[in-house]
């Protein structure tokens, strides 16, 4: 029972591809939650201004966006290994360059716009090539597996990183916290250079112009009824992801808590997910995801309705801990059935959809759950936006027939 509970490691123990992207792909999660940490802190150092501080994290955002789609553009019509290397340069000569502005007598604030914004757009192209190339690494029967594997590397990453990173700022400064990120990032390049070539399928519209292309993309995700639905659903799941914007009033209002209970609040949903792709050796052999991911769906927005009408810290914290572990799982069997369901000619483009989809709709759910807040009490605001996602949810789960009875095998062609 524990061996099935347990994560599956297949694809690191028998794909040498697989596990050199997988490092690289962790150093640069790491690089990516130091930087998260490094920038802020010498903007406001240079500057004393919160609103320049938001600038440069609105700049680096965008860039990001921007890298998603142009990326998605890139892996459908280049080899993907290459595509990688490059990206991942460019992020590395980026680190560098924040590191050197960083250690000048007068460091340049205008530097840290230019270079947070190069290195979202590079992180935004590197991310969706590795997305696109994961299915032909690992195979069909190890997406899932592999799936959980990144998540987990997410979310440890996102735990773990902007500590280190704030750590080696107070220690060293945070020029050494550049170097350090500079220096992983140009030391995986090893490890992506022996990488097989990773040419995608040609499609019809390999050749269109960018904009052109990125319309295809859209028009298969909507025409795709499996694809579609995942869409769809992981939308639901990043506009409900807006809700930590309430914790803090929460805390405070809700469970009379401090700065401590909105730490606590904050990192159980982390350490849920954490704890779902430990235990994750299961979704692999599922033999319905579609139905099991519609189920952690209406599930996980239960809980996280619940989470509102909390009294006690200790028990918020328990249930926004199955919240995360509800949401892994559904995420980890979005991430199989997506990979699984899309033609290789257009896996660049729909990963990129996918990647922007996560970015712009947390920023959307925070504004909701913000607008929200204005008009109620924190508890119940929680209440409502998880209870009106848990509706959704469950609306989604009885009409999207086809979603309910997908399976993980692949389907090479577009269904229209």
């Amino acid at each position: 029972m524990l061996r099935r509970l347990a994560l599956d490691i297949g694809p690191l123990r028998d794909s040498r591809p697989f596990r050199n992207v997988f490092i690289a792909r962790t150093v640069s999660v790491f690089g990516i939650g130091m930087l998260a940490v490094a920038v802020p802190v010498q903007v406001y150092d240079l500057t004393g201004s919160t609103v320049q501080v938001g600038a440069v994290s609105a700049a680096e955002g965008l860039a990001l966006l921007a890298g998603f789609l142009w990326g998605g553009v890139l892996a459908d019509r280049q080899d993907r290994r290459r595509l990688m290397l490059r990206a991942r340069t460019a992020s590395g000569i980026a680190f560098a360059l924040l590191a050197l502005n960083a250690f000048l007598p007068s460091p340049s604030s205008a530097a840290l716009y230019v270079l947070a914004a190069w290195d979202g757009l590079a992180t935004g192209v590197a991310v969706t090539a590795l997305l696109a190339a994961t299915p032909a690494l690992v195979g069909p029967d190890r997406l899932v597996a592999a799936g959980a594997l990144n998540a987990l590397t997410v979310r440890l990453g996102s735990m773990l990183s902007p500590a280190l990173g704030g750590l080696v700022v107070s220690a060293f400064g945070v020029g050494w916290n550049y170097a350090a990120a500079a220096a992983g990032t140009l030391g995986t390049l090893g490890l992506l250079t022996s990488l097989p070539a990773l040419e995608p399928a040609r499609g019809d519209e390999t050749d269109a112009h960018p904009l052109k292309s990125i319309g295809g993309g859209l028009r298969f995700v909507a025409s795709h009824r499996v694809v579609g639905s995942l869409m769809l659903l992981g939308l639901l799941f990043m506009v409900a992801g807006g809700i930590p914007v309430l914790m803090p009033a929460f805390a405070e209002r809700g469970l009379g808590g401090g700065p401590t209970t909105v730490g606590l609040l904050y990192a159980a949903p982390a350490c849920g997910a954490v704890l779902a792709s430990l235990t994750s050796g299961w979704a692999g052999s599922v033999r319905v995801p579609g139905l099991a991911l519609l189920a952690a769906s209406v599930a996980g927005f239960v809980l996280l309705a619940c989470t509102g009408l909390a009294g006690h810290p200790a028990l918020a914290v328990a249930i926004l801990f199955g919240y995360g572990f509800a949401a892994s799982v559904e995420e980890i069997l979005r991430y199989g059935l997506i990979q699984s369901h899309t033609p290789d000619s257009h896996l660049g483009r729909v990963n990129s959809l996918w990647a922007a989809q996560e970015t712009g709709g947390s920023a959307v759910g925070s504004l909701g759950a913000g607008a929200l807040g204005r008009y109620m009490a924190p508890g119940p605001a929680i209440v409502v936006y998880g209870t009106v996602s848990a509706v959704l949810a469950l609306v989604l789960a009885l009409t999207l027939t086809t979603l309910r009875t997908a399976t993980l095998t692949p389907d090479p062609a577009p269904e229209r």
